[in-house]
């Protein structure tokens, strides 16, 4: 009887036990502080010289995590003359600004950003997510941009975007 009150008890200690492992979250999302609505030039990929389109891959193929003003890239396309002087705002003090580019063939319709932490790859986490639904007639070379809290000094950050399709509906 001893040993079975023993085991009884044991039995309830084990299973009222909480499971409290303390460890955080895999994603922790962040705030953006200022989103920029993205800003496309439309070319013509026959009329634009091999060096612009060097330059067009160069800025598609990195990401930019800029802390200094002086560290926005120049695109061969003139974006930074259309858009450039609100970034020129930015207090680089206190934030970030995040910076993508791709080249595509469709007009944007709709798009979202999420952005996280993830604590176990400990990575800064930037996903785009743009809608389409219809095509363009020709290329078309876009710049996304955030901004957000200033990163510590060597964050990783990994940046990405996602295609999605409006209107399509499985017959």
């Amino acid at each position: 009887m001893k040993y079975l009150t023993l085991l009884i008890l044991s039995l309830g200690i084990l299973l009222s036990s909480c499971n409290n492992n303390n460890e955080p979250p895999l994603e922790i999302r962040l705030p953006i502080s200022e989103v920029y609505v993205p800003v496309s030039v439309e070319f013509n990929e026959k009329e634009i010289s091999q060096e612009d389109k060097s330059q067009l891959i160069h800025l598609v193929n990195n990401q930019y995590v800029i802390n200094d003003v002086s560290e926005i890239p120049n695109d061969p396309l003139g974006l930074n003359e259309t858009f450039g002087v609100a970034f020129d705002k930015v207090n680089f003090k206190e934030y970030t600004l995040l910076i993508k580019y791709i080249i595509n063939d469709w007009t944007i319709d709709s798009y979202d950003n999420y952005y996280y932490r993830n604590t176990q790859e400990n990575t800064y986490n930037w996903t785009i997510n743009i809608g389409t639904a219809s095509d363009a007639d020709n290329y078309r070379f876009t710049r996304f941009a955030i901004l957000v809290k200033k990163l510590p000094t060597n964050s990783k950050v990994v940046m990405w975007q996602g295609l999605t399709q409006l209107g399509w509906y499985p017959e």
